[in-house]
């Protein structure tokens, strides 16, 4: 399974996010699930309960310093394709498309 996960701190300080943003990117690694950040969000890989308790323990660790947190999850759950390794197999199946590797 994939996710993207979006966590979007509401009611802080200073309209600069990447501090806190900075202590869920740290909490994702030290998940041990494979992922990719991006600039809007970070999509980690691993089965439904690996990824819902992660989910939760970025959403309350932003809570911790914001007054609010919006957190979107989209889930890409496909089963015709063996795990893991999706997020990997996904980039390379556009490159190949494209004839080109793509910026990251």
């Amino acid at each position: 399974m994939l996710a993207e996960l979006e966590i979007i701190p509401i009611g802080t300080q200073s309209p600069s996010l990447s501090s806190i943003l900075a202590e869920v990117a740290k909490l994702i690694d030290r998940s041990g699930l494979d992922y990719r950040v991006g600039a809007m969000g970070t999509v980690v890989e691993g089965d439904w309960d690996r990824i819902m308790t992660l989910a939760k323990q970025c959403h309350q660790a932003v809570l911790a310093s914001a007054s609010r947190v919006m957190t979107t999850i989209r889930i890409d759950d496909r089963t015709d394709q063996p795990a893991p390794g999706r997020i990997t197999r996904k980039i390379q199946s556009l490159e190949s498309k494209v004839g080109k590797p793509l910026r990251k």
